[in-house]
């Protein structure tokens, strides 16, 4: 059977139908959720590289991999004229190496779709987990499919006051660092190998979330078997993540193990190479960041463990001088983020005068703005105007021409959405401060800013339609761009005064013209 890195890559040339270097391989097979939770490893592109190179060396003619120049690798069946290396039968494709417990997704609509964690479980849990509507399924075949949830265990592991953290990895293989990767929990695929005549009411989902602690973890005896008796280990919620690709094929099952009181629990120790920098963290002492986590355990701790979390807005910031006047501001953010809002304290408390990107857009379409055009609508004709060759740099002219228009040291620019567009106007304004605050929020509160703003409600599907669309894809990568990052996480005078707490630690006054 092909390895784990051979199977990814040929299910990736076989659906890009292009040659592909090992780390584009990886990345994008790690943003599709492909492989499994068991990678490790500081340089898995590395890995990649040396599985394709040694398959294609030690096969020859019967690999079905070939290279199409240096780094570059091709499926064998797939060459072209384009890509002329040499013809040779086509090979059968490897068969996946695990089948997963997955459900119809057009169930969860008729419970009602969530997004985020809930803690009544019972109705949907007894729904879901049923025969006749779970099935196992190729896992590669499952992460390319969109109306399917493949089911997964998340289990937090606990004991007095603290619950077990750790890392998974060393790789950073996206730009997270402005994001929190820290853990609170443990779990994987349910796979057919849960599943048993004996475990029929939950399809296996308990013994896989044992099994899951079991192999992450290096558990004491007593555990082991506590684990495999059911002692200790509770159901308490479940979660739903339709804010990625990724999220919408998973549906996860939230597990509490609170562990016996075997001293080799002082030191835990990991059962695997992906878990690092395993630790308890103290629930009574002082507040916790949430930014330290990745977002499923964000959910976890705001769910269960309110007291120790330090859930008011916070901010990071990360270079001063382009955040203070004179300057030009610009508030960056996806939808729902709460960017109008912190463009609203800055003008109304801090004399900044406000350019609309989006009016100035609205004007070079010919259109009304979202107000009056109908947002998807708006976001189409927008893709297209700044997917010409000249779009940004027309854009970033005239969002300039509004700038320079306005005669104060403090102006801010709002709703910038692409990479090219900032650069142009770095370009054009080189003789003038450009700062970026950007403006983070989990994607569960977001669809709540949005939906409690507006006067109609919208479905989560629809919500994340809008915040996925083409000409919205490149907002999140913006983070990277960042002087600033605030992060929103409750009501509107919180986060007004985090603002402001922001502003007056880059030494920034509320009287225009004032430093």
């Amino acid at each position: 059977m092909a390895s784990e890195f051979l199977q990814v890559a040929e299910r990736l040339l076989e659906s890009q139908r292009c040659p592909m270097t090992p780390r584009e391989l990886w990345e994008e097979g790690k943003r599709q959720g492909m492989f499994s939770d068991k990678i490790a490893g500081r340089t898995p592109h590395q890995t990649m590289k040396s599985k394709l190179s040694v398959h294609v060396r030690d096969r020859g003619g019967d690999s079905i991999f070939v290279r199409t120049g240096p780094g570059q690798f091709y499926l064998r069946r797939l060459i072209d004229s384009e890509h002329p290396i040499y013809n040779a039968p086509p090979s059968r494709p490897p068969p996946p190496s695990e089948h997963v417990l997955s459900f119809p997704i057009s169930l969860l609509d008729k419970l009602g779709r969530f997004q985020g964690l809930k803690k009544s479980w019972k109705r949907i849990a007894s729904q879901i987990l049923r025969t006749d509507h779970c099935s196992y399924r190729p896992r590669l075949d499952a992460e390319n499919e969109d109306n399917h949830k493949q089911v997964l265990t998340y289990g937090m592991v606990v004991r007095r006051d603290q619950v077990l953290s750790f890392k998974r990895g060393t790789y950073n293989w996206t730009e997270e660092y402005l994001r929190g990767s820290l853990c609170i929990g443990f779990g994987g695929h349910v796979t057919e190998h849960d599943f048993n005549l004996f475990n029929r009411e939950d399809l296996g989902v308990r013994a896989n979330i044992a099994r899951e602690l079991n192999e992450e973890l290096s558990l004491p005896r007593k555990d082991i078997q506590r684990l495999y008796n059911g002692e200790g280990l509770e159901l308490i919620g479940v979660l739903n993540d339709d804010s990625s690709d990724v999220g919408r094929r998973h549906f996860g099952f939230v597990f509490q193990y609170t562990v016996s009181n075997d001293p080799r629990w002082e030191r835990p120790l990991r059962g695997e190479k992906s878990i690092t920098q395993l630790k308890w963290l103290n629930l009574n002492s002082r507040p916790f960041p949430l930014t330290k986590l990745e977002y499923w355990s964000q959910l976890c701790m705001r769910s269960y463990f309110k007291r120790t979390v330090r859930a008011q807005n916070s901010y990071i910031i990360r270079r001063k001088s382009p955040l203070i006047p004179p300057h030009v501001l610009c508030v960056l953010g996806p939808i729902g983020s709460g960017k109008t809002e912190t463009s609203a304290v800055l003008t109304r408390n801090f004399g900044y005068h406000r350019v609309n990107s989006g009016k100035i857009l609205s004007d070079l379409l010919g259109i009304p703005p979202v107000s009056k055009t109908p947002r998807k609508r708006f976001q189409a004709l927008a893709h297209d105007f700044i997917s010409n060759k000249n779009g940004p740099r027309k854009l970033a002219k005239t969002i300039w021409k509004a700038v320079s228009s306005i005669g104060t040291d403090r102006v801010l620019v709002d709703g910038i959405r692409h990479h090219r567009t900032l650069d142009e106007i770095r370009a054009i304004g080189k003789e003038r401060r450009v700062g970026i605050v950007y403006v983070q929020t989990a994607a569960d509160l977001a669809y709540n800013f949005y939906s409690n703003r507006g006067q109609n409600p919208i479905a989560i599907t629809d919500f994340y339609g809008l915040r996925e669309a083409p000409v919205e894809k490149e907002v999140t990568a913006l983070i990277s761009d960042a002087d600033a990052v605030i992060y929103n996480w409750q009501d509107r005078p919180t986060y007004w005064d985090t603002v402001h707490q922001m502003m007056r630690d880059l030494g920034v006054t509320r009287n225009e013209g004032e430093v």
